[in-house]
């Protein structure tokens, strides 16, 4: 039983703590998307669920006896059960990630949730067919049967179809989003494979909590720098990516536009500040959809955005121009379709940031803000010269 528990704790323990701890401080990041929150908690407690499953089931390892063989049974089927919720909740955080649709991932919960029970009932039967494993009474050592590969199937397909998945819709994500979405199912089949091919390496769980490691200081990256009510980056993000910018030599080219939305205080006034962060969101989303996936576009505070895009100096302005445009065709889209109570206006300055280190960031953030306000002087201007018209 201490030859057990020593290599119970060897192979689990470091792994459990870990898992508990990324669980504990997770659950205090309250901002973060409630169905994204939700699917990465219950992945952390089904991974949980599973090292402490595999963990008691080695205590009774090599000890004869039909108690012990009753809980050898016990602990390791909870482990193949939990094993399989870990590996399908993968896959759904994955997709859900992939496609921000939470009832796409609400109907791969049902499928996961009927696998589940199919697996139970046969772990449950195996107990006396023998379908996948037999535990040796005599010893209480675990031998595989024939069947044993359906078992894999079972399990790891789904990290398979997530890998896939990524690869497939690999366009949609920034390099290093791919990276760490890849490296759940990845690291996982890693540590499973090196375990069937080296039957005591016991090598699943360290891949497992690297991987879940991984996506946690990920998940609280992103929590730093978005911002949660419009899901762009936050000021702190675009301080960083402005920074960086300065700091370079390059000689790269960026497009700045500072976008603030009008009658903003209106729309609070009147509808309330619900409907005020209906506005940002909305608008957030409308910018988003218009751009590509390698500009930056954040909240820079209040009801004004800010988006940054790679030009040549030659088409910037030809480049921002169609960009806004289509923008504002979007805007018109929304306001005919009366999705909502308000209209989004907007207006913005732009200007292109060399980075050659000849200006400063932050003096040239003042110019395209001044831009943005002679803009929005000028729309009020004509929104005026508009109602003179009317009232002749």
């Amino acid at each position: 039983m201490i030859n057990n528990l020593s290599l119970a704790l060897n192979s689990t323990l470091g792994s459990i703590l870990i898992v508990i701890l990324i669980l504990i401080t997770y659950l205090r990041l309250y901002s973060i998307d409630r169905y994204r929150r939700t699917l990465f908690s219950s992945l952390l407690v089904f991974c949980l669920a599973a090292i402490t499953s595999d963990l008691l089931s080695l205590l009774f390892r090599d000890i004869p006896g039909g108690v012990a063989h009753s809980f050898r049974y016990l602990f390791s089927a909870s482990h193949y059960l939990f094993q399989v919720l870990s590996c399908y909740y993968i896959m759904v955080f994955v997709d859900y990630m992939t496609f921000k649709r939470s009832y796409r991932s609400g109907q791969m919960l049902k499928i996961t949730y009927i696998i589940f029970g199919a697996y139970a009932l046969i772990l449950l039967l195996n107990f006396i067919l023998e379908v996948f494993f037999h535990i040796d009474p005599a010893n209480n050592v675990i031998y595989e049967k024939g069947r044993f590969y359906l078992r894999l199937v079972v399990c790891y397909s789904p990290l398979l179809f997530a890998a896939g998945e990524l690869f497939r819709y690999r366009s949609l994500f920034k390099k290093s989003q791919l990276a760490v979405f890849f490296a759940l199912p990845a690291l996982f089949l890693a540590g499973s494979t090196l375990d069937l091919l080296l039957s005591e390496a016991r090598l699943v769980w360290p891949c497992v909590t690297a991987a879940l490691l991984y996506a946690y200081f990920f998940i609280v990256q992103s929590h730093v720098s978005i911002d949660p009510l419009t899901e762009t980056g936050n000021r702190l993000s675009f301080n960083e990516f402005t920074d960086k910018l300065s700091r370079s030599a390059t000689g790269e080219s960026w497009a700045i536009v500072m976008i603030d939305l009008d009658h903003f205080k209106a729309i609070n006034d009147n509808y309330g500040h619900h409907e005020g962060d209906n506005a940002l969101g909305y608008t957030a989303e409308i910018i988003k959809s218009c751009v590509k996936k390698d500009d930056f576009v954040a909240r820079y505070g209040g009801d004004e955005f800010v988006l940054a895009t790679k030009v040549e100096k030659d088409t910037a302005e030809s480049k921002i121009t169609s960009l806004m445009s289509e923008i504002q065709i979007v805007i018109n889209i929304f306001n005919e379709r009366e999705f909502s109570p308000f209209k989004i206006e907007m207006s913005y300055g732009f200007d292109v940031y060399t980075a050659d280190g000849r200006q400063s960031i932050g003096e040239f953030l003042n110019h395209i803000d001044a831009l943005m306000y002679k803009n929005k002087q000028e729309r009020r201007r004509r929104a005026g010269d508009r109602r003179e018209e009317a009232a002749r």
